[in-house]
């Protein structure tokens, strides 16, 4: 792993920070109908790729790649850098992309920096609202300037999931549907946003208390994850190991107000682990 300061960091968070919320709202002022333009239908047309998908990637990637850090891209994919190995960049340029072409609910421009299997940072900017909320493991969580934390719930029957069909979930499979079902009932309420990393930002401000999704992709929830460890929450990842497993294979992941018991193996019956 690197040797990062909490100096390196902060001045990480402003490059990024400033970065993202500037191509978000060049983005957002742009208001282009071409940028809802459908460019690619994937996996049986259950994933949409579309204009803005490269409008929103093309300055993001400009700028992070003259910090020499190698960066995961979901559009272009794996870019090496040349300082740093252990140090990657991994970007979302839209979360959400079928949220946006309908105007359906929330969706982020989402970077994070992870170093090694550990988060350092994490940005999301919504394009819905223009709201930035960033964190990481050594500097708290917070929307623009206000600190924000996770809930404090404890009782699983009172709490909040938030989850989704990921487009790579085998929702053809019955019995796999049957055993996601499963996992539903025992919470209190379940809520579906259609952004992963919008999802993870509801458990770090606290108006959800357990994010879990199987079949989701590392650069959904790479940023959402730091800021829900800067948001004094935990998550469990598997299916990732970075750098050197890095590959486009879906992980499984759990995130939580670290306040009650839940844990990966929540899909285990779905996984056929159980």
């Amino acid at each position: 792993m690197s040797e990062l300061t909490i100096n390196d960091i902060h001045g990480l968070v402003v490059l990024t920070t400033g970065l993202v919320e500037k191509v978000g709202k060049k983005f957002v002022r742009a208001n282009s109908a071409a940028a809802k333009n459908v460019v690619d239908l994937q996996l049986g047309g259950r994933e949409i790729k579309l204009e803005a998908d490269t409008l929103l990637e093309k300055p993001l990637l400009r700028e992070l790649r003259k910090t020499g850090f190698a960066i995961l891209s979901e559009e272009t994919g794996y870019i090496r850098g040349n300082r740093l190995p252990s140090l990657l960049w991994v970007v979302d340029p839209l979360d959400g992309s079928y949220n946006f072409s309908r105007n359906l609910g929330p969706s982020m421009i989402s970077v994070a920096l992870w170093d090694a299997n550990e988060p350092v940072l994490g940005v999301l900017f919504n394009l819905v609202t223009k709201q930035m909320i960033f964190g990481g493991p050594r500097i708290g969580a917070h929307i623009g300037e206000k600190p924000v934390t996770v809930s404090d719930r404890t009782d699983r029957g009172q709490a909040t999931l938030v989850t989704g069909f990921p487009s790579r979930f085998p929702i053809g499979d019955a019995n796999v549907v049957s055993s996601f079902a499963e996992v539903l009932t025992t919470f209190g309420k379940v809520r579906m946003m259609g952004s992963a990393c919008a999802s993870l930002a509801l458990v770090a401000t606290g108006s959800a208390d357990v994010y879990a999704e199987h079949n989701i992709m590392f650069w959904d929830v790479a940023a959402g994850l730091a800021i829900v460890n800067g948001a004094g929450g935990t998550f469990q990842l598997e299916g990732v190991n970075l750098p050197e497993g890095l590959h486009s294979e879906p992980c499984t992941v759990v995130a939580s107000n670290n306040k009650f018991d839940v844990s990966v193996t929540m899909f285990d019956k779905m996984r056929g682990l159980a």
